[in-house]
């Protein structure tokens, strides 16, 4: 039963941040395009994404290396789970960043600093990459 709980978080998990990861990029694109800040409350709803997103992925860590422990204990997974966990941890990372500047943006009442989010972004999208190529090829049975 524990592995069918874990395996309902870490998909519902997948899901969330799949979701805030296309709605983002999609809210992102339409004012880039438009050359126009988000109103307020685009904004605000950008940042509850944000705090949605990190959720998720702490919920995929921590969903993931239960999952890891219980169905291969001890196994060594090879090269393609380490870059699957590298770009894991990046991406984990990099939302952490971001997060914590649009929190301070939005308490300051900026607009986020578009020269610091982009790169991120941008990395966030390479990192998943590793991830989902890492995890095709660890888990391909």
């Amino acid at each position: 039963m524990e592995i069918y709980t874990l395996k309902f978080l870490h998909f519902l998990a997948i899901f969330i941040a799949g979701g805030v990861g296309v709605g983002g990029a999609v809210i992102q694109s339409v004012h880039a395009k438009a050359k126009q800040a988000p109103s307020p409350l685009v904004g605000r709803s950008m940042q509850i994404l944000g705090f949605l997103g990190l959720g998720s992925l702490v919920v995929l860590w921590l969903s993931g290396l239960r999952l890891v422990g219980v169905i291969y204990p001890g196994a060594d997974l090879g090269t393609a789970f380490i870059i699957k966990l590298t770009g894991a941890s990046a991406l984990l990372i990099l939302s952490i960043l971001a997060n914590l500047h649009i929190y301070k943006s939005s308490k300051n009442k900026t607009p986020p600093n578009a020269n610091f989010m982009k790169p991120i972004t941008s990395l966030s999208r390479v990192a998943l990459v590793f991830v989902l190529a890492g995890a095709v090829v660890t888990f391909n049975n």
